[in-house]
């Protein structure tokens, strides 16, 4: 499978080195994208969401390594994933910065940025 992150994707991972303590957030991601380019969509499926059929979004847990930290006080990262063709990255954010935590419709202004 191919995996794409979105612009906003990427303005999360910019915005958590900018702040000095998650310098191996890279590392973490590339855990969870390694298993995606091999066709394992983790994660719990985000149910909520109004999809088109064959597509789907979740929610995987990621461990923080840089804060040492489990998978249960690290990050989320939300991707959508059209099944068989290709998955992208939606967001990640630190369990920890609530204000930062997207909320439904917002996943769904990214996933129709990124159809059209």
């Amino acid at each position: 499978m191919i995996v794409e992150p979105t612009p906003d994707f990427s303005a999360d991972v910019a915005y958590y080195i900018r702040k000095k303590k998650y310098l191996k957030i890279n590392d973490d991601i590339r855990s969870v994208t390694s298993e995606l380019e091999a066709g394992n969509l983790i994660g719990d499926r985000l149910e909520d969401l109004p999809l088109e059929e064959g597509t789907a979004a979740y929610k995987v847990r990621v461990a923080n390594s840089s804060a040492n930290v489990g998978k249960s006080n690290g990050f989320r990262i939300i991707y959508y994933a059209i099944i068989g063709e290709k998955i992208y990255l939606l967001k990640i954010y630190s369990k920890k910065d609530d204000n930062r935590i997207p909320n439904d419709a917002q996943i769904m202004m990214i996933i129709k940025d990124i159809l059209k």
